[in-house]
C-alpha cells in the first residue's frame, strides 16, 4: 500500500501546550512517522507540502485557561486535523497531569471525545524515562505520589491528588477504568483483551505503565481507540499500528541547522528542576533575573533588560523569572496571579522580538507558558523536529530561509547543567 495516497497525513495531535507539543513530537520522529508541528490554529493556514508528513502536532497554549476556552480551542484543532483526512487523533497533556479539579484536562477529553462520535479513550499520562510512572491508578514522579512530589506546591496547577481516576472524573462528565499493571506485562494479547473489556465498562481507560516497555506494550496495542490521550511516551510505538495498516517508514530528512554563534536563554517555568538550572548555569553565565513587582512599578525598565541581553549577546544570556515558592506567592498576593503572569510574559515576548531583531537565530525556552508566549512572539507558524538533547527534549527548526532553531523545555525536564546542554548543541554547525 502506498503511504503518501493513502496515510497523509494519519496522526493528528492536540496539545495543551508548546513545550508538550515538541515532547510528542520527538517521540512520533523517534519512531519514524515524519511529523511537523503547527503553532497556531490554523484556520487562514495553509501547510506547504503536507502530504509529506505522516503526524501533524497542532500546539495549543490551553493548559492553564479556563475550560470552555480550551474546549474551543481544542475542537477547533480537530476539525482541521479531520480536514486532512487523519484517521486517529491524539490529545497531549502533561505526564504530571498538570491540572487541578477545576482543571480542563477531562472537559477536553469528553468535548473531544463526543466530535469523534466515541465512548472511550486511552489515558495514560506516564513517561518513565522522566520519572513518571503509573501504578495501580496512582501517577508517581520519580518514586514519590504526584502529591507527595515537589508538583505540590506547583503555582499554577498544585496536584493534590495522586488518584487518576479521582482526577479526571472530577473534571470530565464520563466514568474511569483502570487496567493493571499486571495485565500489561502480561503482553499484547492480554492487555488488547484488557482494554476491550474496560472500554465496554468506561470511557477514559486508565492505564498502569512502570518502564518504556510497558509503553511501547501499551502502544501496540491501542489500534481499538481512534481517539488516545496522555503524556508523549504513548507515541513510542504508534508507528507498529501505522506498518499494520500499510503505512511505510521513511522520516523526512531535517534541514541542516545554521547558527549565528548567539545564543539566549528564557526561563519563565519555577519548577525545582529549573531553579536548579539557572543556578548551575549563572555559575558560569551572564544571568538576570526579572522581578515582577519592580516590572510593575518601573524600577525595572523593559529598555535596560533588552540593553543589558544585547550587551551580553556573545555569552549566552540568562534571562529568567524563576523563583521559590514562597517569592512566586508573595508575587501573586500583591500582583494577582494572572497580572503578574502578563508582565512576565510580555517581557519574553519583547526580549524575542529584540533578540531576533539582533539576528540571535538560538532558542532556549523553559517552561510551558513561556514557550507558548516567546514562539508566538517570533510569529513562527510550524518546525520540524530535531534531535533530542535529553528525552523529550528536541531542537526544533523553522521552515524559512534562514531558519531559527528552539529548544522549549518543560519546567520539570533535563538535569541540572541543561542549559550547558542545550547551548552546546546548538553552537555546533
Amino acid at each position: 500500500m502506498n503511504n503518501k495516497s493513502n496515510f497523509s497525513p494519519w496522526l493528528g495531535c492536540i496539545a495543551d501546550d508548546y513545550t508538550g507539543a515538541t515532547d510528542l513530537a520527538s517521540f512520533l520522529v523517534a519512531s519514524g512517522l515524519r511529523t511537523i508541528q503547527l503553532n497556531e490554529l490554523p484556520e487562514h493556514q495553509t501547510v506547504l507540502d503536507i502530504s509529506q508528513y505522516d503526524a501533524v502536532v497542532i500546539a495549543l497554549k490551553s493548559r492553564t485557561c479556563a475550560a470552555d476556552v480550551a474546549v474551543a480551542d481544542s475542537l477547533k484543532a480537530l476539525k482541521y486535523l479531520q480536514s486532512l483526512g487523519c484517521g486517529k487523533f491524539y490529545f497531549k497533556y502533561c505526564s504530571t497531569f498538570d491540572s487541578t479539579k477545576e482543571g480542563n484536562i477531562g472537559p477536553v477529553i469528553d468535548a473531544l471525545m463526543s466530535a469523534l462520535d466515541v465512548n472511550s479513550a486511552l489515558v495514560c499520562p506516564a513517561l518513565p524515562v522522566n520519572g513518571r510512572t503509573v501504578y495501580n491508578g496512582y501517577l508517581f514522579v520519580n518514586g514519590q505520589l504526584l502529591n507527595e512530589s515537589p508538583m505540590s506546591a506547583h503555582p499554577l496547577t498544585p496536584m493534590q491528588d495522586a488518584k487518576l481516576s479521582r482526577l479526571i472524573e472530577a473534571q470530565g462528565a464520563g466514568r474511569a477504568i483502570e487496567v493493571n499493571h499486571a495485565q500489561v506485562v502480561q503482553g499484547r494479547d492480554v492487555l488488547i483483551n484488557a482494554l476491550d473489556k474496560a472500554s465496554e465498562q468506561g470511557n477514559y481507560v486508565i492505564v498502569d505503565a512502570l518502564t518504556m516497555n510497558d509503553l511501547a506494550v501499551i502502544s501496540a496495542s491501542a489500534s481499538k481507540f481512534q481517539f488516545i490521550t496522555g503524556g508523549s511516551g504513548l507515541a513510542v510505538n504508534l508507528a507498529q499500528e501505522f506498518q499494520t495498516l500499510g503505512g511505510t517508514l521513511s522520516p523526512v530528512e531535517s534541514r541542516k541547522r545554521q547558527n549565528s554563534g548567539h545564543t539566549v536563554i528564557f526561563s519563565g517555568s519555577c519548577s525545582t528542576m529549573t531553579q536548579a538550572q539557572v543556578e548551575k548555569y549563572q555559575q558560569t553565565h551572564p544571568a538576570l533575573q526579572l522581578n515582577p513587582l519592580s516590572i510593575d512599578n518601573k524600577q525595572q525598565s523593559m529598555q535596560d533588560v533588552v540593553d543589558w541581553m544585547l550587551e551580553n549577546i556573545d555569552n549566552g544570556p540568562l534571562i529568567y523569572a524563576s523563583a521559590d515558592a514562597s517569592t512566586i506567592s508573595h508575587v501573586h498576593q500583591t500582583l494577582g496571579k494572572d497580572y503578574a503572569a502578563e508582565l512576565v510574559e510580555n517581557c519574553f515576548c519583547e526580549l524575542a522580538k529584540a533578540a531576533k531583531q539582533a539576528g540571535v537565530q538560538n532558542f532556549i525556552v523553559a517552561g510551558g507558558e513561556t514557550s507558548g508566549a516567546v514562539v508566538q512572539a517570533l510569529d513562527i507558524k510550524m518546525f520540524e523536529i530535531g534531535p533530542s538533547i535529553e528525552p523529550s527534549v528536541p531542537i526544533v527548526t523553522t521552515i524559512e530561509a534562514t531558519p531559527i532553531n528552539l529548544v522549549l523545555k518543560s519546567g520539570n525536564f533535563g538535569q541540572p547543567d541543561f542549559f550547558l546542554k542545550a547551548k552546546r548543541n546548538l553552537s555546533c554547525s
